[in-house]
């Protein structure tokens, strides 16, 4: 039974807060998690839906603009304090936040956007058991098509992906189906920081090779092909069992195995 505890997450933002004028080390926010640095991306995009890289950049240009405003600080200064390598790549990205350059602030007092602090509310309630089948030296060849997509979008934009697909070549996948999600946890796109699949072990017209060779998963089963639903079991599977069950993520998509119009297979690689 996994039950979930929110304090290593509030100590991992509380390190980012103290060091955020200082280069901050992913390797000992992953210390923190208990996991790789790979895993310790996974979990905080997972919980957060922001990736860690976007979540430091922002809470820097917040801290920025307040120094700015009430400290009068040279945008110089403040660039080199919150470790921009020049003024100019500092005013390129508190304009892309904040809509105009910062030497520009006093003239917009009014329309600073600031990012907050993250902030984790305990979870008092017991979490529902996860029963998952370890399975090693697995492969994969699958025929696949793809779109880009954001995360919080992902459950509505697959739906709709596969309605289209059904439409077209749904003899394809019956009986073998699959969904393949590939995150972009390391750089933050603002159009798409997921990838998704959909996959046979068929090749049709229009896809292209994907293959993983000699893989260890975790493999979960649940009673619903529902896109929301999944999301959900999955979200629980990182945030709930993946941070205390001391395995670490492979780099390798989830696959999602639609076993028939009532079950999914979930799979996690682990190493």
């Amino acid at each position: 039974m996994y039950i979930g505890n929110n304090n290593r997450l509030k100590e991992l933002v509380e390190y980012i807060e103290k060091n955020l004028t200082e280069e901050i080390d992913y390797k000992e926010l992953a210390k923190i998690l208990l996991v790789n640095e790979y895993t310790l991306h996974r979990i905080f995009y997972f919980v957060t839906n922001i990736t860690l890289a976007e979540y430091i950049r922002k809470r820097r240009l917040s801290m920025a603009a307040i120094d700015l405003l009430e400290k009068n600080s040279k945008v110089l200064d403040v660039a080199i304090k919150y470790q921009y390598d020049s003024g100019t790549s500092f005013s390129r990205a508190f304009k892309k936040m904040m809509g105009f350059l910062p030497k520009d602030i006093h003239k917009n007092m009014n329309n600073i956007t600031y990012f907050p602090i993250l902030t984790f509310e305990d979870v008092r309630e017991e979490q529902k058991e996860l029963t998952f089948e370890k399975v090693e030296n697995v492969s994969f060849e699958f025929y696949t098509i793809h779109n880009h997509v954001k995360m919080s979008h992902i459950s509505e934009m697959a739906a709709k992906f596969w309605k289209d697909v059904y439409r077209e070549r749904g003899d394809i996948f019956q009986g073998n189906a699959y969904g393949l999600v590939e995150y972009n946890v390391h750089d933050y796109d603002e159009n798409s920081d997921v990838t998704y699949y959909i996959a046979s072990t068929k090749k049709f017209e229009g896809s292209k090779k994907y293959s993983i060779k000699n893989k260890k998963f975790l493999v979960f089963d649940i009673d619903t092909i529902e896109g929301k639903a999944i999301g959900k079991f999955t979200h629980d599977i990182y945030v709930n069992f993946i941070p205390y069950s001391g395995y670490n993520l492979d780099n390798v998509p989830d696959i999602e195995e639609y076993i028939d119009d009532k079950r999914t297979r979930i799979y996690v690689a682990v190493i």
